[in-house]
């Protein structure tokens, strides 16, 4: 099976991260025995975990940018993330039919059909509906969908850490974009940045008045 999760979905700033993850359980005693949910974990032992990683393990990350997420919306921009990293994961598989089943953390089956990612051979991507399935509190679960949201979560939170160089006021490298106290009074004295969500309250606020 294929677990996939994200990280980032309400965050005022920055990408959404999706990884697609696939483990080889003929070989789990390699995984490593603290593989949990991402945010039940520290960043020191998520690193650890990601550190530990061996070939029993594939797994690929698709991200949708803040710009996307304005545009299509952030259900749409969430499904493009994490069919991305789903496609690309695939193109390490000799064959499809050796992936049985895909799993996706949440209540919601994200419908993928509406959306065409082709590869370099342009040949379109076809993920067999009914293979797909939501778990509810998947990354609890389900070892293979724990794995991906630490994966997920720690991509991101090095891309905001990045991101904290070029816009060093909003305090990135703490809130990776999230609503903090500090967050938010950086927004009230510097204005919003490339980087964040217009579309997003109390963002879409902001933006708006700047220009009032």
């Amino acid at each position: 099976m294929i677990g996939v999760d994200e990280a980032g979905r309400g965050s005022w700033a920055g990408p959404l991260v999706a990884t697609a993850c696939w483990i080889d359980f003929s070989n789990h005693k390699l995984l490593h025995s603290d593989v949990n949910d991402s945010k039940k974990l520290k960043s020191k032992k998520r690193k650890e975990i990601i550190y530990s990683i061996n070939k029993s393990i594939k797994y690929s990350t698709g991200i949708s940018s803040e710009r996307e997420i304005d545009t299509y919306g952030l259900t749409f921009a969430n499904s493009l993330a994490m069919k991305r990293s789903i496609f690309s994961l695939i193109q390490s598989f000799k064959e499809y039919e050796d992936i049985i089943h895909i799993y996706i953390d949440g209540k919601y089956k994200p419908d993928f059909s509406v959306i065409e990612i082709t590869s370099v051979e342009q040949k379109k991507l076809k993920l067999p509906y009914n293979n797909i399935s939501p778990l509810v509190k998947g990354d609890s679960k389900s070892k293979t969908i724990a794995l991906a949201s630490i994966i997920a979560k720690e991509t991101r939170d090095t891309i905001m850490r990045n991101y904290s160089y070029m816009y060093p006021y909003y305090h990135l490298e703490n809130n990776f974009g999230y609503g903090t106290y500090m967050h938010k009074k950086a927004i009230l004295r510097y204005g919003i940045s490339k980087l964040h969500r217009k579309s997003f309250k109390p963002i879409s606020t902001i933006y708006r008045e700047s220009y009032l």
